[in-house]
């Protein structure tokens, strides 16, 4: 590719990152009233400036290459810069709008913020939210996330983070298992036990953290059931299959009902912190602030569920 004279213009670079965020050329040439010939053209054009293939192109899906993934990030920072510069001006009028690309784990979605986010979204019926829930620790830069609600132990310096709640945790089992395996009291009492094993993305070794006295412990525990979903792993304990160490907010209504039952409780040591997180990259607009106070009040509201 040989090198435009003039270089990149700046609206081919925009143009670029709305294809990489939509997916597809033809959802952008729908949304900006421009035929697919032309956003294809403007992508090769760019891509003759820079004088790097930017995009793998198949029937099926559009991928970055790594200029194109250098490009997207850096991209996306002038995109959000222009955004903010709109929302300057337009901030002082009575209308908030845009759209806030958010993700966060299934048991939050499920329980608490889908009906949290229809609902801000009915309230400022010009901004669009586009939810993305899954319980892998998404990048959210690298993917163009706008926030993300994570529970965790935060340690990304390039974040920055509001915490909005603590997520308590309980290890539980069904009176069914107790009746037939009897009820664990310590730590080490965990080894003969069948226990319900969380997995997910960057987990490490099979450990539960619990505690005795002002002592924290890590405790190596086995069963015949593991897995990265925490309401698989619910129902398998509503089954008498083992023992589980389970978020509250997961299992409140059992423990009210007495389908689960807690044991251990002053062994717990497992609190985590639930956070909106988003770049240190860009500051929060409104739009994203009004958004985090409506997440922050739904858990607020039911705080009995998590602690």
């Amino acid at each position: 590719m040989k090198n435009h004279k003039y270089g990149a213009k700046a609206d081919d670079i925009l143009l670029f990152t709305h294809v990489v965020e939509a997916g597809s050329f033809s959802k952008v040439a729908e949304e900006m009233e421009l035929s697919n010939s032309v956003v294809s053209k403007r992508i090769a054009r760019l891509e003759q400036a820079l004088n790097a293939q930017l995009l793998y192109r198949s029937t099926r899906k559009l991928s970055l290459t790594d200029a194109g993934i250098v490009l997207y990030q850096k991209s996306r920072q002038a995109k959000l810069a222009i955004q903010e510069a709109e929302d300057a001006v337009t901030g002082y009028g009575d209308k908030i709008r845009g759209n806030i690309k958010i993700t966060m784990p299934v048991v939050s979605a499920r329980f608490i913020l889908n009906d949290t986010i229809s609902k801000f979204c009915a309230s400022y019926p010009d901004v669009s939210v586009e939810l993305s829930a899954e319980n892998r620790c998404v990048d959210i830069i690298k993917e163009g996330f706008d926030l993300a609600i994570r529970t965790a132990h935060l340690e990304d310096s390039s974040l920055i983070a509001r915490r909005l709640i603590d997520s308590q945790w309980i290890i539980c089992a069904s009176p069914k298992y107790i009746t037939e395996h009897g009820t664990p009291e310590h730590p080490e009492d965990l080894s003969d036990h069948d226990c319900l094993v969380y997995k997910y993305e960057g987990a490490g070794l099979d450990h539960w953290a619990l505690k005795r006295g002002q002592e924290d412990l890590q405790i190596h525990v086995k069963g015949t059931i593991t897995g990265n979903e925490l309401e698989a792993l619910k129902q398998a304990a509503l089954n008498g299959l083992g023992v589980a160490y389970l978020p509250r907010v997961l299992i409140h209504e059992d423990l009210l009902s007495g389908r689960l039952i807690s044991v251990m409780d002053e062994h717990v040591g497992k609190r985590l912190g639930i956070y909106a997180v988003y770049p240190r990259t860009r500051l929060p607009d409104l739009r994203i602030k009004l958004l985090v106070e409506f997440i922050r009040e739904a858990f607020v509201s039911k705080k009995e569920y998590f602690y």
